[in-house]
């Protein structure tokens, strides 16, 4: 079979930014007769985005626990290749961690492997501005990768801006070292027509929904992993965990034996954003045999919705700091087991 110029996207955006909500948003509106692919990137085991996007009905390959960032990463590399040998799909969207450092990746779509292969299209940034005035975040080495890296800044979350935040967004677009098509999105709205924009080279557009900084690229990857059964009362849940010098994780993937409730619900969000160093929580919750919740916190704000049934619950944290893992792991195990 011939894979001749496959269109591909990247969606970047930084840990909470909505990269998936967009994503799924966009995997409702394919057109009639195309089949899309999506490549998914996690920084934590459980693989809690390809859960979350499972139903969309497009072929969903995840690398969990692996780096996208980097050019020699064989799971990328296999990732990619069985999506256009098994699905030969009419465009693929890859979403990398949200600490992903997308340079690379884009070298490597347009590498000579890759040469009439794909037809690298816009890359699309997620931006949280309320994050804008947050030093964890623009202090972080891969903001201002992704930033640079995108033809497209989407300001998710459009309705929770102040006046004052939407102006800084403006600031931030325009003095940024090659100008940028920008947009606003809420509840990941989103035109497929933004896929295909790329950027202008001398001016900064706003597009409807209708129609310069210093920063260190540092690419050490570290990662410590451990993985084990946890079997408390009958209670069966796999945990994960893992640590590399700018973030950790612990994940549970908890067996169809066991359901939470609204209260359990709730004590984790309120202890997530107790916690100074914590970056983001994304989980599955099952309520009953017919009830899931999707869940997704930030010190920024939270987010519930109500889906279809799963067969079993799935929970991920991510913190700046083992110090900090180490007690929401401890908090987290009172409240599940």
């Amino acid at each position: 079979m011939i894979y001749k110029n496959i269109p591909v996207n990247v969606i970047t955006g930084f840990l909470g930014s909505g990269k998936t909500t967009l994503i799924k948003n966009m995997l409702t509106k394919v057109p009639e007769g195309e089949s899309w692919a999506v490549l998914v990137n996690e920084f934590g085991e459980v693989g809690m985005d390809g859960a979350l996007l499972r139903d969309s009905g497009a072929a969903i390959k995840e690398v969990p626990g692996g780096c996208l960032c980097c050019v020699t990463s064989a799971a990328f590399s296999a990732g990619l290749n069985a999506l256009i040998r098994q699905v030969n799909p009419d465009r693929i969207l890859i979403e990398p961690t949200g600490i992903g450092h997308p340079a690379q990746i884009m070298a490597q779509l347009k590498s000579n492997l890759y040469e009439d292969v794909l037809d690298v299209k816009a890359s699309i940034c997620m931006l949280d501005v309320r994050n804008l005035q947050d030093p964890r975040y623009i202090g972080h080495p891969a903001f201002f990768d992704q930033v640079d890296q995108a033809d497209v800044l989407i300001a998710s979350k459009a309705d929770q801006y102040s006046e004052s935040e939407n102006e800084q967004f403006i600031r931030f677009v325009e003095q940024l070292k090659d100008p940028k098509k920008f947009a606003y999105s809420l509840n990941g709205e989103a035109s497929i027509s933004w896929l295909n924009y790329l950027r202008s080279s001398n001016d900064n557009s706003h597009i409807h929904l209708h129609s310069s900084h210093d920063h260190d690229h540092d690419h050490d990857h570290d990662h410590d992993h451990e993985s084990k059964i946890k079997v408390v009362e009958g209670v069966s849940a796999i945990t994960y965990e893992k640590c590399d010098k700018h973030l950790c994780s612990i994940g549970w993937i908890i067996k169809d034996n066991y359901v939470f409730d609204q209260f359990k619900a709730q004590s984790l969000a309120r202890l997530m954003r107790e916690e100074p160093d914590f970056w983001r929580l994304k989980g599955q919750l099952r309520l009953n045999a017919s009830t899931v919740i999707d869940c997704n916190i930030t010190q920024s704000e939270e987010f519930f919705n109500v889906k279809n049934e799963v067969s079993e619950s799935r929970l991920e944290i991510l913190t700046s700091t083992q110090e900090s893992l180490a007690r929401l792991k401890t908090a987290i195990e009172k409240i599940i087991f």
